[in-house]
C-alpha cells in the first residue's frame, strides 16, 4: 500500500513539474507584459527598460523559471502586474464563485444523468432509450458558447425568467461570498449552471446506460428477479452499485474540468470565477496570475483523482480486498 501511495505522489509531482514548464514557456512566448503596464504613447525607451528590469524580465528565460519555482516552494506566485495583488490570493478570491457554479452544475448533472441512464438501459430499444440516445448526441455535439447564448435568448430575453449575466446578490458565509443563499443569487446561478450541466447529463446518461445494459444481462440480476425482488429494488440496490465506479470516475474528472475550464460559460455569463480571471489574465499577459491559476488547476486535478481512487474503495469491496 505504501508503495502505491509513493508511486501516486511521484506521478503527481512529475505532472505538476511538467505543467509548470509548459505553462511557463507558453505564457512567456505570447507577448511582452511591459507594454500593458507602461503608457506606450508617452513612455520612453528608458521607461520600458526600467519596467522590464523591475519585473525581472531582463533575465534569461531559464533563470526566470528557476526563480519562479524557488518562490513557488515558499507559496509565493508573485504579484499581479495588473491588479497589484498577490497572484495566488487573487485566484483564491475567485474560487468560491467557480466552485459554487461547478458544484451546482454537477448536483444537477450527476443524479439526472444517472437516473436517465438507468431507465434507458433498463428499457433498451424502447421509446425512452431512443429519446435519451438522440438527445445525448445532440447535447454533446453543440458548442458550449452556442448553448449558453440559446439559454440567454430563451430564459432571459424571451421568457424573462432569469438574469442574463452577473452573480447577483450574495451573502457572506465562512468569510466568502455565496450566491446560492439568496433568491436573486440563485436566479443568476440557474442559466450558467444549466449551460455546464446539460452536456454532463448527456455524458453520464450514456455511460450509465451502457453499464446498466451490461449488468442487467448478468446472472446475479436474473437471480435477484427469480427471488421476487421488485424492479425498483433490483435497479437501485444491485444494478446501480455495480455501475457506480465508472460514473464516479467521470463525475470526478468532469467536476475538475468545470473548476478549471468553465472559461466560455463564465465569460458569456460574466460570472466572476477562476475561468474568467484566466482569460482576462491571458489577454493582459498577467503572467503571475496565469501561472497561479494553472497551478491551482493541476493541483485540483491531482487531488480529485486521489479522491476518486479513495471513493472506489468505499463503493466496491473488491478494491479494498485487492489493496
Amino acid at each position: 500500500m505504501m508503495t502505491t501511495i509513493v508511486g501516486r505522489l511521484s506521478q503527481a509531482f512529475l505532472l505538476l513539474l511538467v505543467m509548470s514548464v509548459i505553462g511557463f514557456a507558453g505564457i512567456h512566448s505570447v507577448g511582452n507584459p511591459v507594454f500593458n503596464i507602461v503608457n506606450i504613447e508617452t513612455a520612453t525607451a528608458e521607461d520600458i527598460r526600467n519596467a522590464t528590469i523591475a519585473l525581472g524580465l531582463d533575465q534569461p528565460l531559464w533563470w526566470q523559471y528557476f526563480l519562479f519555482m524557488g518562490n513557488v516552494v515558499t507559496g509565493n506566485f508573485g504579484t499581479s502586474y495588473i491588479y497589484h495583488l498577490p497572484a495566488f490570493s487573487l485566484v483564491m478570491s475567485k474560487l468560491p464563485a467557480t466552485f459554487e457554479l461547478a458544484s451546482t452544475a454537477m448536483l444537477i448533472a450527476a443524479p439526472c444523468g444517472t437516473l436517465l441512464g438507468l431507465l434507458a438501459g433498463r428499457r433498451q430499444g424502447g421509446l425512452l432509450d431512443r429519446i435519451v440516445l438522440n438527445a445525448s448526441v445532440f447535447a454533446l455535439s453543440i458548442p458550449s458558447f452556442w448553448l449558453s447564448m440559446m439559454l440567454i435568448l430563451l430564459g432571459a430575453l424571451a421568457m424573462g425568467w432569469f438574469p442574463s449575466s452577473g452573480r447577483g446578490e450574495t451573502v457572506s458565509l465562512l468569510g466568502r461570498e455565496w450566491s446560492f443563499l439568496t433568491f436573486d443569487g440563485l436566479s443568476h446561478l440557474a442559466l450558467p449552471a444549466l449551460a455546464l450541466a446539460i452536456p454532463k447529463i448527456a455524458l453520464i446518461a450514456r455511460l450509465a446506460r451502457a453499464g446498466t445494459i451490461e449488468v442487467e444481462s448478468q446472472d446475479f440480476i436474473r437471480f435477484c428477479r427469480a427471488k421476487g425482488l421488485s424492479a425498483r429494488r433490483v435497479l437501485f440496490r444491485h444494478t446501480l452499485p455495480n455501475i457506480s465506479i465508472p460514473i464516479v470516475t467521470i463525475v470526478g474528472m468532469q467536476f475538475g474540468g468545470m473548476l478549471a475550464f468553465a472559461v466560455v460559460v463564465e465569460t458569456i455569463f460574466a460570472w466572476p470565477g477562476v475561468g474568467k480571471l484566466l482569460i482576462d489574465s491571458i489577454q493582459l499577459l498577467d503572467r503571475p496570475v496565469v501561472m497561479a491559476t494553472l497551478a491551482f488547476v493541476a493541483v485540483a486535478f491531482v487531488g480529485l483523482n486521489a479522491l476518486v481512487d479513495l471513493t472506489y474503495a468505499a463503493l466496491d469491496p473488491r478494491v479494498r480486498l485487492s489493496a
